[in-house]
């Protein structure tokens, strides 16, 4: 398969995975656990770095190999552009268009986060920071996504994203 392609920065391993099945290959999953991965992240700067990342890859993914039948990542970029693109903008729109009440449209994000929470078991402190973050992580991902097109459309080389360093 000619193994890693050089201008995919994130999730390679998902990628080289598509061109196997797509080549008839079967990937299995092990169920045993063969490492332990430490993000090292420390620091709210590097989890948002790494989400930026994350969105990058979906957009990338999603451009590469979003057709039928792997749909590749599609449903992940449409997820990181509606509630990290889309959904702030028609926010901001609203609350400057029908000022003051306007901006009671930017409460979707928190009724997200209790939409989320319900749908979760365990202490309700975890369920409440789980669904904080993924709510927030969602902004960085569009943030990767439009890297990505900017990338794509300029025809700019990927560069890594590095979210280790502080």
């Amino acid at each position: 398969m000619g193994g890693y392609r050089d201008e995919v920065i994130a999730a390679e391993e998902d990628e080289l995975c598509v061109r196997l099945r797509a080549a008839n290959w079967t990937i299995y999953r092990l169920s045993n656990d063969m490492a332990l991965h430490d993000a090292a992240m420390t620091h709210f700067h590097q989890w948002w770095k790494r989400s930026v990342r994350c969105g990058y890859a979906f957009g990338q993914g999603a451009y590469l190999h979003g057709k039928n039948p792997e749909r590749h990542f599609v449903w992940e970029s449409q997820r990181a552009r509606l509630w990290g693109i889309y959904l702030p903008l028609l926010c901001l729109l609203t609350g400057m268009l029908f000022h003051p009440i306007g901006w009671a449209a930017f409460l979707i994000y928190p009724l997200q986060v209790l939409r989320l929470v319900s749908r979760r078991r365990g202490p309700l402190v975890n369920r409440l920071l789980l669904a904080a973050f993924q709510v927030l992580g969602r902004f960085p991902e569009g943030l990767g996504q439009l890297n990505f097109t900017y990338d794509r459309l300029f025809r700019r080389r990927a560069t890594l994203i590095e979210h280790k360093s502080i």
